[in-house]
């Protein structure tokens, strides 16, 4: 599929070809509940392990919250389903930092805690949820992570990934050859299958991904990869599609008039129509508006009548 280099081409918004590799590492999961590390980048870890990349997965909530009453012990069946998938995609020992399901709380102290998390693992590459994530978790922990990053000193990345809400990419991990894999890590999950279809929508949304790709691309996770210094500019600047894709850009792509640019003759017409909408509304005001309406609405009708006949 071929892409224009025009200002509002579609490839400023979504990457039209997919990659193997999101970085090196060592990598830095962080997921808010048992089983986001799994639909929002168990791809990119099954990657990043083949690679021979160290991968640690860190899961900040309990997720008590997310499991029925047919469970006696809700945390310890989701660190146990969460270990069952770490077993699947090939990495050991994830963390549990027993956060409360819808309680992880945005300040220094989780700051801290993702900070001591990356200088611990002598981290190169950071994953967490988007901040584009709706779930109050999920949203916490992306912009927690993202002040994280900020702060770092050293060179570091921040990978954002997608499970609840779709993100604006620009980078698209092709993982067709592992789809299979990471359908059975989500099967792990059982409590959370039990009550909503997660792996289907899961697989959807990574098939979705593939809409840019060649017919033999079938499974994409979508990530927006960022560094420490484009997490210093203003949050709105790092969240546009692309750098390069400012509004300027846009209006000049759709070949609108920029407020700058009007012609006199533009001008003149804005104040004339200005004009007559002011005097169309001191009409509709007026008194004498108010007492012929009858007779407008008789004149109407025997219009009507007329003809009809």
């Amino acid at each position: 599929m071929k892409t224009s280099e025009h200002p509002f081409s579609e490839s400023r918004f979504v990457p039209y070809r997919a990659v193997r590799t999101v970085g090196r590492g060592p990598v830095l999961v962080l997921a808010p509940h048992p089983d986001d590390e799994v639909f929002g980048c168990g791809g990119a870890i099954m990657r990043h392990l083949e690679a021979g990349d160290p991968v640690r997965v860190v899961i900040a909530t309990d997720g008590a919250l997310g499991v029925g009453p047919d469970q006696p012990d809700p945390i310890r069946t989701r660190q146990n389903e969460t270990r069952r998938a770490a077993d699947l995609l090939g990495h050991q020992d994830p963390q549990f930092w027993s956060w409360p399901d819808r309680g992880l709380e945005y300040g220094e102290t989780l700051i801290d805690q993702i900070l001591e998390a990356i200088a611990d693992w002598a981290a190169e590459l950071v994953y967490a949820p988007s901040w584009w994530e709706i779930h109050p978790d999920h949203l916490t922990l992306a912009l927690a992570s993202a002040e994280a990053v900020r702060r770092c000193s050293r060179p570091l990345q921040l990978a954002f990934y997608e499970v609840g809400s779709p993100l604006w990419p620009n980078r698209l991990l092709d993982i067709t050859d592992l789809a299979e894999r990471k359908r059975a890590a989500m099967a792990c999950f059982a409590s959370q299958m039990a009550q909503q279809d997660y792996d289907r929508h899961v697989a959807a949304l990574n098939s979705f991904r593939t809409y840019t790709l060649s017919s033999e691309v079938r499974a994409v996770e979508a990530f927006r990869l960022l560094n420490g210094e484009e997490l210093r500019t203003p949050p709105w600047d790092a969240m546009r599609p692309s750098p390069e894709t400012t509004l300027a850009a846009l209006a000049e792509s759709l070949r609108l008039p920029r407020p700058s640019e009007r012609s006199a003759e533009d001008e003149e017409t804005a104040a004339r129509i200005r004009a007559l909408t002011e005097e169309i509304e001191a009409l509709e005001r007026s008194t004498s508006w108010r007492l012929t309406a009858p007779l407008r609405w008789l004149v109407t009708r025997l219009r009507g009548i007329g003809r009809r006949s």
